[in-house]
């Protein structure tokens, strides 16, 4: 597609917008991509402060006119007829703007689409170091703690920078048993649920290290023991279970790990019940960081199935997890923040309505869970829209027809590119 960056003084009418340099909460139009058919348009986006403007070429006539553009007049309405004008779903105006209506201010300006991809990009980076970093450990069998603090720098600093694109691709990543990938899942997580209850930078940086290398002596026992199915018997499950003692003994053959590190490593499969183990220890005498690490482990343990369980999905994880927080297994409040965190229906998921359609996730309402702010990009015969609807659902509770997500969907097998769909709409 040709595109063009224009002043607003060069629009004239018959060219077809694109996008605006203003996000599109901040001007009367329900979409950014239209053509000018109108003098009162063009009037309207200089009252809201558009300074720059991208056209379509391909759609629209050029700054400059020509004899072949300009050919027959300059009628353009009828080159570029009234059903180009913004229009949402059908639906009357007012309809439509309550459905956008006070979108979250932390959506404005913000490319979800290159979040995501640059998330992406600094995860599969950081996964290769927490590789290098458990290789060394296995072969040498003592940490390094120089690299031990670059890695988890490097997971504190990319984490709280991309909050949400984080937790997504945790929960999209393909599942498998390496260890390098699950210590790099808990690590961001006990990072965010850490500052979220008002952790310090040297709180985080000691629950990030602890994180990482919770699972350390896991490297000392049987690799084909990772993969829960395989523990089949009591001895193979007593032998897993051993890990955090055999993480212990790597930690006392090193040096430059506080010991705030190995409390929270060496408890952090006890639970508050009394049950998990080591047994001889005491839940009572458990820090906060120890019953933090905890929840985080026990929920990237369910989206993998390593507790035993079969793989769940997020929503499903998080109603196991409040579960057993209700049960006293986990420290309810800990589990309740984390929840809130993640979300009922996290950021980057693909969503179905009873409606029909269908939309992508792109922000959360702290008031509600169950009512985030999506971007409607599929009809109710899931037909693409030509331009994505924002929806805020905290806005609509008042409403007699509040439409409601009923199902969780994998994005790749309904062929949808999250990415793509996300790059189309950050142009407003």
């Amino acid at each position: 597609m040709s595109q063009k960056i224009i002043s607003i003084n060069d629009l004239i009418l018959g060219m077809y917008v694109c996008g605006v340099d203003r996000p599109w909460m901040e001007t009367p139009f329900l979409r950014h991509r239209f053509s000018i058919t109108t003098q009162t348009q063009i009037d309207k986006l200089k009252q809201c402060g558009v300074k720059q403007l991208t056209i379509d070429l391909s759609r629209g006539i050029d700054a400059v006119r020509t004899p072949e553009n300009t050919e027959g007049g300059d009628n353009v309405e009828e080159e570029h007829p009234a059903e180009d004008v913004p229009i949402v779903l059908n639906a009357d105006e007012h309809q439509a703007k309550e459905r956008i209506s006070n979108l979250p201010t932390t959506l404005r300006g913000k490319s979800l689409s290159n979040e995501l991809s640059s998330t992406r990009e600094s995860r599969s980076e950081m996964l290769e170091s927490v590789r290098d970093l458990l290789t060394s450990i296995a072969t040498s069998g003592t940490i390094q703690a120089h690299q031990v603090k670059e890695v988890t720098h490097s997971i504190i600093s990319q984490t709280l920078e991309h909050e949400d694109a984080c937790i997504a691709l945790i929960r999209t990543r393909e599942f498998s048993a390496d260890l390098h990938e699950h210590s790099l899942s808990v690590g961001t997580l006990a990072v965010l649920l850490g500052r979220l209850i008002g952790y310090d930078e040297a709180q985080l940086r000691i629950l990030g290290t602890a994180a990482l290398l919770h699972d350390v002596g896991l490297l000392r026992i049987p690799s084909s023991l990772l993969i829960a199915n395989n523990r089949q018997s009591k001895v193979d499950q007593d032998l897993y279970n051993l890990h955090p003692q055999l993480s212990m003994e790597i930690l006392k053959e090193s040096s430059g790990i506080s010991d705030q590190v190995r409390e929270i490593i060496e408890t952090h499969h006890v639970r508050l019940d009394g049950t998990g183990y080591p047994k001889q220890i005491a839940p009572d005498t458990m820090s906060t960081s120890s019953r933090l690490l905890r929840v985080v482990d026990e929920y990237d343990e369910l989206l993998t199935g390593q507790l035993g369980l079969p793989p769940m999905s997020g929503k499903h994880a998080l109603r196991e997890l409040y579960q057993r927080g209700q049960q006293n297994q986990l420290d309810q409040q800990l589990v309740s923040q984390f929840i809130s965190q993640v979300g009922i229906y996290p950021i980057y998921s693909l969503v179905e309505l009873n409606t029909g359609e269908r939309g992508i996730v792109t922000a959360h309402s702290k008031e509600n869970l169950l009512y985030p702010t999506i971007l409607l990009i599929q009809d109710a015969t899931q037909h693409p829209y030509s331009d994505p609807v924002p929806i805020n659902f905290a806005t609509m509770q008042n409403s007699q027809s509040i439409p409601e997500i009923v199902k969780v969907l994998d994005p790749e097998q309904e062929g949808v590119r999250i990415e793509k769909v996300l790059t189309d709409w950050v142009t407003m």
